[in-house]
């Protein structure tokens, strides 16, 4: 599959509008949109994330602002592409320690085939397989992005193996499209339950700071 046509000057941008505008007014009726009601913290939640079965859909930690877009972007050179900040490095590998910390079992890893979504994973968890299917939607014309939304939302709704949690490290457009979700600020992660008949739901959002604090306070006797 190619993936070589982008968007360019207005016309991405008006694209962009357009799609986002759709995903927010009419979802897939297995979305869970955030704005249905107010997602829990991950203090919340740690408890069953210990037991596995969700989704934990992460946006790409902190990135450098300048340099190569992604309408230039190849996959094969990271340096063609914007890339993790050293902020993001750091970022990505103390949300790994505190998920270890916390005894959040993890099981499949799926990223994007972006280099920041790829380093993103390998950073916190050792070990990613790259999903084509999770490829910046920004980037495709509109039926490759309803497909690449469609495969999504199956990805949200699919139960993990028993006893972990899937993580999938992708991109904002794309859960926006998915879901009706904006995933910021980078490297903020989403939560999911897979549900009967390929739906799902949002349950918490948790900010990239949120799983050093909460292993934190399980460090020192507090509950998280």
């Amino acid at each position: 599959m190619s993936f070589g046509k982008n968007r360019q000057g207005t016309g991405c941008c008006a694209a962009a509008a357009l799609l986002a505008t759709a995903a927010l007014v009419s979802l897939h009726p297995g979305a869970a949109r955030a704005q249905d009601k107010p997602l829990a913290e991950l203090s919340s939640v740690i408890g069953e994330l210990r037991h596995g079965g969700f989704v934990i859909y992460f946006r790409h930690a902190a990135t450098e602002q300048i340099g190569a877009t992604d309408e230039t972007a190849d996959l094969t050179r990271c340096e063609t592409q914007r890339n993790l900040s050293a902020e993001g490095r750091a970022q990505a590998t103390q949300i790994g320690r505190a998920m270890k910390a916390l005894a959040i079992p993890v099981g499949t890893v799926a990223a994007s085939p972006f280099c920041r979504t790829r380093d993103t994973a390998q950073l916190a968890f050792g070990r990613t397989v790259v999903n084509q299917d999770l490829y910046f939607v920004i980037s495709t014309d509109a039926a490759e992005t309803r497909r690449l939304t469609d495969s999504l939302r199956t990805m949200l709704s699919a139960p993990p193996a028993k006893g972990t949690n899937t993580v999938l490290v992708s991109h904002s457009a794309n859960l926006r499209e998915a879901a009706g979700i904006f995933a910021k600020p980078e490297g903020a992660a989403y939560v999911f339950r897979p549900l009967s008949n390929g739906r799902f739901e949002a349950v918490a959002r948790v900010l990239p700071e949120d799983w050093t604090r909460a292993a934190e306070r399980t460090r020192i006797g507090r509950a998280p």
